[in-house]
């Protein structure tokens, strides 16, 4: 065999075992091979890329029109205060604010809500295109400017008066975008040195290789840094601002009826209560406000299942008077609606979920025509009342100089039906006009607390006074039914009791002399207190006790609205000895002609001459009649509100007769002490007058007190002047121009009985 040289034994190799392999002649395919793995990525992410622009390029312009839905509710109407006579007295009035979104008042405008904007107006091929864009902005802005001249138009301002709106509203948002971006803006630099210690900390304390993987790292993995920090865009930049409140509603309904006309413009409906009549009776309809979060917090611990009525933050409550005890019934229920938003906070469009409903109508039992006179009556009264010189026996010269109006702090009257117990009017002075609660500026609130005569004190149901000789009314009921008095007895009456100095009449301390020999009805008639002094101290504290407490003193007369006081009872023998304190002979004496520790309210003596009047029954006091539902409702009936009532128990109806007579006397005699001031030809008035010591030297309280007519009573009434002095010269004769105004309003008809004096 010939030995020849070549390259065979390139072309294959034997290893130990024997076995040969080929070796690969071709270099450059390894380089393809890891050409292809590293185009492998740059492939799909094309692809991806691809698909993007191609097949889900709707799903990305999309995001561009993505809403957001909340749910807002709807204000309601708070049901309506009415009077007997039809008169409003509180109601909820609707009014309308203008709103703008900022973006749409914004000079000159956001580019990206400008470009936004113009995107949504264009399919998505002409997105791509730059002129396309540019004219859809030019369009938006002329919408703007459009927009801005229809509002000018249906508002009736002129452009400069809504551009001048804008503009504060702008200057604002931007002082809240400067406040906000700077505090972030201090916050980072000051976090800044602290970053950049750490970072040259970690480095000197790491190896360089260590240190260069986390950078090599920390470049391929984090973001590029911006080299400026974008500014925080604030709430106020994405939410509507009022340009104008209280626009007409026939503007919001044409704003509302055509949203395409008004973009970016929302109308805002709120409901506010008000008070048309304003002084009429506000202590007793009283005011409705927010409910504060304290009041939700009680609620929400009160009712942890879930709160009955179903309060809400925002909703009114009532505060005082018939708003408050009828809130259940006057309050509405809030409505609900869908709002529809897109990404720059602008409404889209809105869905009402559930319908708001009104509030019921509460009718109340005043007359407002009446109770417009006594109120006027009252304040000429307090205001120019002069002593009469025609002297009374229920007052001394030293009484008389008191009874100067100048100094009295304020009065009551209040009129009720003697067989319901309906309350016809109940005037206060001085007053306030309840629309002043509702928005008070510091300066006018200031004023109405710094007034000494407390315009805010509701005195027909707070306001506890000795009632004088008013009650002898009542001594009169306790002596007769106790049996140990005979009312056609004749007490020796020498002008004092036991002394000369104390327990006195006026009579003996004016002339010297008393009434010599006097029976029960000319007793009360001449309000001789020597006679009750004599017959309380024969009978007794216990008698006059029991049925004070019988006939309601001591505790509220359960009107229907918060706050009323009850009074002070004194009782001579209390159950509970802590309540026990000394009770002397004289305090048995001061009880019975409506003095020592003794206290009623204006309410509490009316509805003494209703028991007087009607034979015996006890009535509630109430102001409200009637329930009126509201339109919504599914009945449509009026609801008549129920009040209790009963018979006093174990008074006779002579023990009545005999005190109704006396109480006639009282105006219709020629010595009892109204006869000069309250007697009228036109109507037989039946009362007592009164004249309540202070003591500290201030100046007595003046009473009177009856019912209409005196044959057949119809009215109650009592009339308080504070610190007035004589009840027979000051409250006498307003209680006569009070019977007056009933006639003339036509609530009673005179009966032109001449009156003769026994």
């Amino acid at each position: 065999m010939r030995n020849r040289p070549g390259n065979d034994h390139l072309a294959s190799e034997s290893d130990a075992s024997g076995q040969s392999f080929q070796v690969d002649r071709m270099p450059g395919v390894r380089v393809v091979l890891l050409g292809l793995i590293l185009m492998l990525p740059l492939l799909a992410v094309s692809g991806r890329l691809l698909f993007i622009q191609l097949m889900n390029a709707e799903y990305f312009y999309s995001q561009f029109g993505r809403t957001t839905e909340s749910f807002e509710s709807i204000p309601s109407r708070d049901g309506r205060i009415v009077s007997i006579d039809g008169r409003v007295l509180a109601m909820d009035v609707e009014r309308f604010d203008l709103q703008m979104h900022y973006r749409w008042l914004e000079e000159p405008s956001n580019p990206r809500w400008l470009k936004q904007q113009a995107l949504m107006l264009l399919d998505p091929k002409e997105r791509r295109d730059a002129e396309a864009v540019e004219a859809a902005q030019a369009k938006i802005v002329a919408r703007r400017q459009q927009l801005r001249d229809e509002l000018a138009l249906v508002m009736r301002v002129t452009p400069d008066e809504l551009q001048e709106s804008c503009r504060k509203i702008q200057q604002r948002v931007e002082t809240i975008i400067a406040s906000v971006n700077e505090r972030a803006e201090q916050v980072q630099t000051a976090a800044q040195p602290q970053e950049t210690a750490s970072e040259s900390k970690e480095e000197t304390s790491q190896e360089y290789l260590v240190t260069f993987w986390n950078l090599l790292k920390e470049t391929l993995t984090r973001p590029p840094r911006r080299p400026q920090r974008d500014r925080i865009v604030v709430r106020e930049e994405l939410d509507y601002h009022t340009i104008n409140t209280g626009i007409p509603r026939e503007i919001a309904l044409a704003i509302s009826a055509h949203p395409e006309r008004f973009p970016g413009i929302n109308i805002q409906i709120a409901t506010l209560r008000e008070y048309p009549q304003k002084t009429i009776a506000p202590h007793e309809i009283g005011i409705r406000h927010r409910i504060d979060e304290k009041v939700l917090a009680d609620r929400k611990l009160r009712f942890p299942e879930g709160d009955p009525l179903d309060y809400q933050d925002g909703d009114r409550i009532g505060k005082m008077g018939v708003e408050r005890s009828y809130d259940r019934y006057l309050r509405g229920l809030r409505g609900l609606k869908r709002v529809i938003k897109n990404r720059q906070g602008e409404i889209i469009r809105t869905e009402i979920m559930r319908e708001a409903k009104s509030g019921d109508d509460v009718v109340l039992t005043l007359n407002t025509r009446l109770q417009e006179e006594l109120q006027n009556l009252l304040d000429q009264s307090l205001d120019g009342l002069q002593p009469s010189p025609d002297e009374s026996p229920d007052e001394s010269p030293d009484e008389k100089a008191k009874s100067l109006p100048e100094i009295s702090s304020g009065g009551c009257i209040v009129v009720l039906d003697v067989r319901s117990g309906a309350i016809v009017a109940t005037a206060s002075a001085p007053r306030y006009d309840l629309n002043l609660l509702l928005n008070p500026s510091p300066d006018e609130w200031q004023a109405v607390l710094n007034n000494p005569k407390r315009p805010l004190f509701p005195r027909a149901t707070q306001m506890m006074l000795p009632p004088g000789s008013t009650f002898k009314a009542l001594t009169s009921i306790a002596l007769l039914e106790s049996g140990k008095i005979d009312p056609d007895e004749l007490y020796s009456c020498r002008g004092y009791l036991d002394r000369s100095d104390q327990h006195r009449d006026y009579i003996y301390r004016h002339y010297g002399v008393g009434h010599n020999d006097i029976s029960l009805t000319h007793a009360l008639s001449q309000s001789c207190n020597v006679y009750f002094f004599q017959a309380a101290r024969r009978m007794g504290p216990e008698m006059m006790y029991h049925w004070a407490d019988q006939l309601g003193f001591g505790k509220p007369t359960g009107i229907d609205i918060p706050g009323e006081r009850g009074g002070h009872l004194p009782n001579p023998s209390p159950a509970n000895k802590k309540d026990k304190s000394p009770w002397y002979p004289g305090d048995t004496l001061g009880v019975a002609i409506g003095q020592s520790r003794l206290t009623v309210t204006p309410l509490q003596i009316a509805r003494l001459m209703a028991v007087v009047a009607n034979d015996g029954e006890l009535v509630v006091p109430h102001l409200a009649h009637s329930i009126v539902p509201s339109s919504e409702s599914s009945t449509t009936t009026r609801q008549m509100i129920s009040h209790p009532r009963r018979y006093v128990s174990g008074i006779h109806p002579g023990t009545l007769e005999r005190v109704r007579e006396g109480l006639i006397e009282v105006v219709a005699h020629p010595r009892g002490t109204g006869y000069k001031t309250v007697r009228m030809k036109e109507m037989t008035i039946a009362g007592k007058t009164g004249t309540a010591e202070t003591g500290g030297g201030k100046n007595d309280h003046a009473w009177f007190a009856g019912f209409v007519p005196a044959e057949r009573p119809k009215y109650a009434f009592a009339v308080v002047i504070e610190h007035g002095g004589s009840g027979s010269q000051v409250a006498g004769p307003i209680a006569k121009k009070l019977v007056q105004s009933l006639l003339d309003i036509g609530l009673l008809t005179s009966n032109a009985v001449k009156l003769q004096a026994n």
